[in-house]
């Protein structure tokens, strides 16, 4: 990895860290915002994917809303939940969805 190469990772983590943290503020106004090293944490955990943190960040408002309100602890805890599963299940091999097979009738 060159100089240059290193900068870029490093500036692409940083954008990704300011609209995580912009968008955490948006869904959720009512929880205060984790730290930096939380969504740096979450970005390493799941190889630097936007989309699964984005997700677990979206999932936690809508529970947020649905319970009223939650501490910074449960919100970050269910925010990395959600983005576990997330990341699992496309990690999931899919059926292909044209090769539907209809089950044998029980009933012969």
């Amino acid at each position: 990895m060159t100089p240059e190469e290193l900068d870029a990772q490093i500036e692409l983590t940083d954008r990704k860290i300011v609209s995580l943290t912009r968008y955490w503020q948006h869904a959720l106004p009512s929880v205060e915002l984790p730290s930096r090293a939380q969504f740096l944490l979450w970005l390493r955990m799941f190889d630097y994917a936007f989309d699964a943190v984005y997700y677990g960040i979206g999932e936690t408002a809508t529970k947020c809303e649905r319970l009223g309100g939650m501490s910074l602890d449960h919100a970050v805890r269910f925010c990395s939940k959600c983005a576990i599963t997330f990341r699992k299940a496309r990690a999931l091999p899919q059926p292909p969805s044209d090769k539907y097979v209809k089950p044998e009738s029980v009933a012969a």
